[in-house]
């Protein structure tokens, strides 16, 4: 088990290659949050839902909404990931993805509590699991620092990293 940062620049195609390597992995679960159609979705590796997660007109919303940037985010949303991201702890895949942890989460929002539950996991052994964290390299330093990921490895090409195969064994 262990900690990889997948890490590079903002706009350089992370979640985009992530998606190709989610696609060749089996015993996989998380989630990834593309742009599609110029707004933020989320989409459950476990099961193919898509979640509208920007909000593209916040003046014509009663819903509660989380301001990053010039973005704005569905608080429940999050809620909702959070808690479906804490659950597929429990059933122990081969490898667990988040996409992606940032200013949000370094702000105890955001992915903040799944965020944390994951990285207790693996701390205290409690899981079996490898663990894909992306990180824009601009917050890199602080992310690793802020949520205290002692044990990790950085990678900025996700090819580099080994693959399972259909039976479960790395190849």
């Amino acid at each position: 088990m262990s900690i990889v940062i997948f890490s590079r620049p903002v706009r350089t195609g992370k979640t985009t290659e992530l998606m190709t390597w989610c696609g060749r992995q089996h015993n996989i679960t998380g989630v990834l949050m593309p742009d599609n159609e110029g707004t933020r979705k989320i989409i459950n590796l476990s099961t193919n839902e898509v979640f509208n997660l920007e909000c593209t007109d916040p003046a014509d919303t009663d819903q509660e909404l989380l301001k990053v940037g010039r973005f704005y985010f569905y608080a429940s949303i999050f809620t909702r990931v959070n808690n479906d991201l804490v659950n597929m702890l429990k059933t122990n895949p081969h490898w667990m993805v988040l996409d992606e942890v940032g200013k949000l989460e370094l702000n105890c929002s955001g992915f903040y509590d799944a965020v944390t539950a994951m990285i207790s996991a693996h701390q205290h052994q409690t899981i079996t699991s490898n663990i894909l964290l992306v990180v824009r390299e601009s917050l890199l330093n602080e992310v690793i620092g802020f949520f205290k990921i002692d044990t990790h490895q950085v990678v900025q090409n996700l090819q580099l990293l080994p693959m399972e195969n259909n039976t479960g064994k790395i190849r």
